[in-house]
């Protein structure tokens, strides 16, 4: 028993230190966040409990669970879309790096509005657009790494292009994906919810929207609090996605 606990210290101590620094920044965050609520009007700086409670209040709702669920499906959609796209565009070379790195995100906006109107297509096409070249840069600098002397490896001792894929290719452009992809999340995160906002009465960003119209800054940070968890909930099972496949080709 007193060897468990020790052992469940260590692990703590080992975390604390790990994230030394996050803790700090947290803390220094909060500690800015609680000065500027005393100087301020609350409907300047909200305090920190009526930000809590309004997060408390919403997590407890049913309907506003929807509106969370809508904004899931959009991020999904835009992720998938965009990723599957970005990838297959990064294999076949940098054809379109020089113009894919020019076009500001406002323009997609602007186009999405033309083409889908208001309504929740517009914030996944956005998406889309914002994942697209960031996996296409990923893919296209882990094709480029590769070693060359492995692929003539391969060819000596007659790999199939199917092995070559398996233990060469993948193997070596995966760590370069798994970096696009927590970038790619980020963004989606933020585009999705800005093409809410500007597109559509529903999910997060609509919701942010009519807290803004209503004047209720406690309830646009609440959401964005919810926002960021959504974005380290999906980055954290984008690890551990990743995890199993790579222990599956491990084996």
């Amino acid at each position: 028993m007193k060897a468990c606990m020790t052992s469940n210290k260590e692990r703590m101590k080992t975390c604390m230190t790990a994230n030394r620094y996050r803790i700090a920044a947290a803390a220094l965050v909060l500690g800015l966040w609680w000065g500027m609520s005393n100087l301020y009007s609350p409907l300047v700086v909200p305090p920190i409990p009526a930000v809590a409670a309004k997060v408390a209040e919403i997590l407890s709702s049913a309907k506003l669970w929807c509106e969370i669920g809508k904004t899931m499906v959009r991020l999904v959609c835009g992720l998938g879309i965009g990723i599957g796209i970005g990838c297959l565009a990064g294999l076949f070379g940098g054809v379109l790096r020089p113009v894919r790195q020019v076009v500001p995100p406002i323009s997609w906006l602007i186009l999405a509005i033309i083409w889908f109107g208001f309504n929740g297509r517009a914030s996944i096409f956005i998406v889309v657009m914002a994942v697209v070249p960031i996996m296409f840069i990923c893919i296209c600098d882990g094709i480029s790494a590769i070693d060359r002397k492995l692929l003539e490896m391969g060819s000596v001792f007659g790999f199939s292009v199917w092995k070559k894929l398996r233990y060469i290719l993948i193997p070596s452009v995966t760590p370069y994906f798994a970096s696009g992809l927590k970038i790619a999340v980020g963004m989606a995160c933020k585009t999705v919810v800005m093409g809410e906002v500007l597109t559509t009465t529903s999910g997060i960003g609509g919701q942010i929207m009519t807290a803004r119209l209503n004047i209720e800054p406690e309830t646009v940070i609440a959401w964005t609090v919810i926002m960021v968890g959504i974005y380290y909930a999906v980055v954290l099972a984008g690890k551990l996605l990743f995890c199993k496949k790579t222990c599956g080709t491990a084996k």
